[in-house]
């Protein structure tokens, strides 16, 4: 009960469907089903279950903006998400940077001309093989920085940080990687 009690709040503070939530709940049982939760926090276990759902359901969330509601560090919260897909056999499709275009530019309340031509900068990353292994919330808020400045609808590297759920210094990188490989000169 104390389980799906914490898995309602944080699905709330989230906003996440009912149907993440239900996935959420459905990793969760299974995992006290085989045992996983003995000597691990609830919490941490709780938090894997819903960014393991999340993910499945192709749902733009970051570990970190899971782990900042919760108790559990997100360490521990890593390790319980690779527990269980290990222990589970939950099979997770890949993250893709631009799932988490369109949430980080609504938020930002960036345009549509913004979120399309941060679009295309993901796929001609993609194209030269700059994506590979790099957090997919830190590739959309470089993509989304580098959009907002060639549309002339500015915002900060904090900003696009603080909405993504990655560092500035992860935006500044990405930002460096993807200008000077993809040569897009900023006016």
């Amino acid at each position: 009960a104390q389980a799906m009690n914490e898995l309602e709040r944080i699905g709330n503070l989230l906003n996440l469907p009912k149907s993440v939530k239900d996935e959420a709940a459905l990793i969760y049982r299974k995992a006290v089903e085989k045992g996983l939760v003995r000597g691990r926090s609830i919490e941490s276990v709780v938090a894997a279950a819903i960014y393991a759902a999340c993910r499945r359901m192709k749902l733009a969330r970051t570990l970190d903006e899971i782990a900042q509601y919760t108790k559990a560090n997100r360490k521990e919260v890593a390790r319980c998400y690779r527990l269980l897909l290990r222990e589970l056999d939950v099979s997770v499709p890949v993250s893709d940077p631009k799932d988490y275009v369109t949430r980080i530019a609504n938020l930002l309340g960036l345009s549509g001309a913004v979120m399309k031509t941060a679009a295309e900068i993901i796929d001609k990353a993609k194209g030269s093989g700059l994506t590979a292994g790099k957090d997919p919330a830190g590739l959309a808020a470089a993509a989304i920085y580098i959009a907002s400045l060639l549309h002339d609808e500015r915002r900060t590297q904090k900003e696009i940080a603080q909405v993504a759920g990655v560092t500035e210094v992860t935006v500044r990188n990405r930002y460096k990687e993807l200008t000077q490989e993809l040569k897009i000169s900023i006016p």
